[in-house]
């Protein structure tokens, strides 16, 4: 069964100006007024984005467990979003609200993204989340997106390490960034996702755009070094890397298509790559199979509905 965390969920609002006007921002004088010509509201969160993959993946029937930390109304919402999806809620109440992000588009297709902070997340709620999770029946844990701002940068740790000790045989993926993965490297965490971007700030290494392929290799090794079991690096219309603990190394090149939205490319990628893997694909293909459910994450707005999910899979069955 599967578990995913999200510590710092959202609202997501999207904004679509309208056909080929630019997003105008504000001056000395006065503000700017742009007027949207579409929106709608979403449960944010990379965790919850990677639980609706899995959930859909199952043909909506996958029994699949979203936790995390929920405050105010807007935390009320996203509950009640993720429910209504079939995804199981055991997040924990806490003071505050949680935080509404901003998802601009114009209409030249450039995004512009205004995150909120969310609400003040201190030990004792992490502590309650913990004890959360011992009730919870569940054999892969995903830890995804960011940490709350009042967290330190070992918290995921800090919660591996109690998972890991009522729940020793748990497998873990991890999609976060800086130190808050690396502080949880030691724990051997069965896969992590970093983009290119993400890859190079983790190891101090140069890659090289142009030619990136043997740069991610030594990253990605590095970062097996330090505990890591497989490293899958998304590279947006470049496709995907992948190294695993034995040696092997795979590349799959991007799928080309008109591009609507990249936000929740990479989750579609990690949710889908592990869900490959439970259902009988080699890493080679999982790894082709994964570039292609985040293709269609690109080539969309929002998550891919179980319908397209579930056509990419029949592809690969």
């Amino acid at each position: 069964m599967y578990l995913t965390l999200t510590l710092n969920p959202s609202i997501d609002y999207y904004v679509n100006l309208p056909s080929g006007k630019k997003l105008i921002t504000g001056t000395d004088d006065g503000p700017a007024v742009n007027r949207s010509v579409k929106e709608n509201f979403e449960a944010g969160g990379k965790g919850i984005n990677v639980a609706l993959v899995l959930h859909r993946l199952g043909n909506n029937s996958a029994k699949v467990t979203a936790a995390g930390f929920e405050a105010g109304f807007t935390g009320k919402e996203v509950i009640r979003i993720i429910e209504q999806d079939g995804l199981i809620s055991k997040f924990i109440e806490v003071p505050g609200n949680t935080r509404i992000n901003l998802k601009a588009k114009d209409g030249n297709g450039v995004e512009t993204e205004i995150n909120g902070s969310g609400p003040a997340v201190g030990p004792g709620d992490i502590t309650r989340l913990i004890d959360t999770l011992k009730k919870t029946d569940f054999d892969t844990l995903f830890i995804s997106g960011s940490l709350p701002r009042s967290l330190n940068s070992d918290a995921y740790s800090v919660i591996l390490t109690a998972v890991l000790g009522f729940n020793p045989e748990a497998r873990i993926i991890l999609d976060c960034e800086g130190d808050a993965l690396i502080s949880c490297l030691k724990h051997k965490p069965f896969l992590i996702k970093p983009n290119a971007r993400e890859l190079a700030a983790l190891t101090g290494m140069k890659i090289n755009t142009s030619s990136p392929l043997n740069d991610i290799r030594e990253a990605a090794l590095k970062l097996i070094r330090q505990g890591a079991r497989n490293v899958l690096v998304s590279l947006g219309e470049n496709g995907a890397f992948l190294l695993t603990e034995s040696g092997e190394y795979y590349h799959t090149p991007g799928i080309k298509g008109d591009v609507i939205s990249t936000i929740g490319a990479g989750d579609t990628m990690v949710a889908s790559f592990i869900f490959g893997i439970d259902n009988g694909l080699d890493m080679k293909k999982a790894l082709e199979f994964s570039n292609a459910c985040a293709a269609r994450a690109a080539f969309g707005e929002g998550i891919p509905g179980a319908d397209i999910l579930l056509e990419v899979l029949r592809e690969f069955s």
